[in-house]
């Protein structure tokens, strides 16, 4: 059995490479992309899909994807293709941390004792891990991705983990896909529409963010998350 701390650096590895890979060749554009699906007829929705997963496991933005969907697919089934692959590949990532990352994090828990910050952030992940979930996909602290790693390597169950990232992305998903669809006609009011669209979303969540900072001087579980944030 390999050793967990030999797990924890593999997974600092893995996540090194991915970051190096996005800062040397870019994040792919839909266009791009659009190239490697366009022809698949009916199962279009599916390699939509198969993209998202893959640019979720890359740690490549989600707005990608999502944009994707809306350049190929009718807006609701463009919104069921981007959201299922994302989720699957944030599935994915979260195995990932599971196994590479667990192992060394609960020896480091306990060793810190219960009354250690770390303990006390892994008991409230443990007691309330959907709205913890969706608390940090909300608060714009940590990038999509490397949070779906994070998140595997804590004590968050995996059926919380998913509800709560199905959850978070919903409206900023569709806003995405509505931008992609109306993408082809820039000057429209459908154009228009969704970008203001993602503009109220972003707003949304550093509002959010405002506000749970506010709330968090009264709030014990909210300081501590904030705190173990920052």
């Amino acid at each position: 059995m390999t050793s967990p701390a030999i797990r924890a650096v593999t997974l600092g590895v893995l996540l090194l490479v991915l970051v190096g890979f996005l800062l040397t060749y870019g994040v792919p554009e839909p266009s791009a992309l659009r190239s490697f699906v366009a022809d698949a007829g009916p199962w279009t929705p599916i390699g939509v899909a198969a993209v998202a997963v893959v640019t979720s496991v890359a740690m490549a933005p989600r707005g990608v994807p999502a944009l994707l969907a809306g350049l190929l697919l009718p807006p609701v089934v463009a919104v069921g293709a981007a959201l299922c692959g994302i989720v699957v590949g944030a599935s994915v990532a979260f195995l990932l941390g599971r196994w590479l990352g667990r192992p060394y994090l609960s020896g480091r828990t306990a060793a810190a004792g219960p009354d250690a910050r770390l303990a006390r952030l892994q008991a409230w992940l443990d007691r309330d891990g959907t709205r913890a979930v969706v608390y940090a996909r909300i608060l714009p602290v940590f990038p999509f991705g490397l949070l779906n790693y994070l998140f595997g390597a804590t004590t968050v169950r995996m059926v919380p983990f998913v509800f709560g990232t199905a959850a978070a992305i919903v409206p900023s998903t569709t806003a995405y896909v509505l931008v992609g669809a109306s993408a082809s006609d820039p000057g429209s009011p459908a154009f228009f529409f969704s970008v203001g669209l993602v503009a109220l979303v972003g707003a949304l969540g550093l509002a959010h963010a405002w506000w749970a900072r506010r709330r968090a001087r009264a709030t014990p579980e909210a300081q501590l998350a904030l705190t173990a944030a920052e």
